[in-house]
Parts: C-alpha cells; structure tokens; sequence
C-alpha cells in the first residue's frame, strides 16, 4: 500500500472541495486529482464524508490564530496576514465553502465539525485582547469577539467580492491593505470607548 496516500487523498480533496463544494465533490473527481484508484481509496475511507473529514482535520493546524506579538496592533496585523494567505490556499476557501455548504444543506449532510478548532482560536482571541486591556491598549469591556470578527470579516468579504481580473491589485496591496483594516478596526474600537 501507497505510504503516501493519505497526504494525496486528502491535499485532492481539499483542493476539490475548494474548487466545487460538496455538490462536486465525488469519488471519481479525488481518485483522479489525487492519481490514486478509487480501491485504494475505498480501503481507506468508507464514503467521501469520511474523506472530507480528514482533509480538514489535516487542515486544523493551519487555522488563522491570534498570535503574541506584543502589541494588539501587531497581534491583529499578523492574524489579518495570516488569513489573507490562508484564502490564497485551498484549505482557505475550503472553509468558506464549508461554512456555506452547512447552511445549504442544513440536516441533510453532517459536514466535518470545525468547531474544536474554532472553539481554540476563540479561546486564543481572548486571552489576545485580555493582554492587551491589561497593556491598557484597549478598553475595558471590549468584546474579543467582535474585534477579530471585524478584521476577519471584512478581509473575507473584500476577498468574495473582489472581481477576478483584480487579483493582481490584490497581492500588491496585501500589507497595505491588512493595515488599512487593522487600523479601521481599532480605531473604531477608540472611538466607541469613547462615546459610551
């Protein structure tokens, strides 16, 4: 048997999924990205749930966390680069389509469960923003939630609405751009902490 058939099976998968979501996702699309027989994949995993479960579980490590970089400004810019890399990947918008794909097929489907290593990054967010109300860079009573939500989310909605022939303005621009977010969210955070 192939040694290297977990790492083929589940890198084709992530990839297919990226690319197609769970309605293209099949047996015969993996076996033939991942130049594998559809035998020794069946070996393996009983059905291409059990496969997508493991190509994401593959994936995990590589989740956008809150680093320590001294700094909150440091800490968010590195999360804001971090994911503006991870959508550069499959594994990236991978997750995005899992994210949708959950709610499309609400009942019908038990997708991969993302939640053990999205409840670890909340945790990491937490203790990121705590750090910096404790340096007095923040408020008290910020909510960790919303800052990191706020980075993230306007990072991925950028990245969904961006027309493709402007990929190029995109990567140049990719510091830049993560700075012009990271500021924009915490300025906003001064200036709620300052109205309240």
């Amino acid at each position: 048997m192939d040694p290297t058939i977990e790492e083929k099976v589940t890198g084709a998968a992530i990839q297919i999924y990226a690319e197609v979501g769970w309605s293209g996702f099949t047996f015969d699309a993996i076996a033939a990205r991942a130049g594998v027989g559809k035998a020794a994949i069946y070996r393996r995993w009983s059905s291409k749930m059990e496969i997508l479960s493991s190509a994401f579980a593959a994936t995990q490590p590589d989740l956008v966390e809150l680093p320590d970089t001294g700094s909150i400004r440091g800490d968010l810019l590195a999360l804001a680069l971090a994911l503006l890399d991870r959508l550069d990947q499959p594994a990236g918008i991978a997750e995005i389509r899992l994210l949708l794909d959950t709610k499309l097929y609400t009942g019908d489907v038990a997708f991969p469960d993302i939640d053990p290593g999205r409840r670890r990054s909340r945790a990491l967010v937490r203790e990121g923003v705590n750090r910096a109300i404790e340096r007095g860079e923040l408020p008290h009573g910020t909510r960790p939630e919303m800052i990191v939500d706020a980075v993230r989310g306007t990072i991925i909605h950028n990245f969904l609405l961006l027309p493709s022939d402007k990929t190029d303005v995109w990567h140049a621009r990719r510091d830049a751009y993560a700075e012009e977010v990271v500021d924009l969210v915490l300025a906003g955070v001064h200036a709620r902490a300052a109205i309240s």
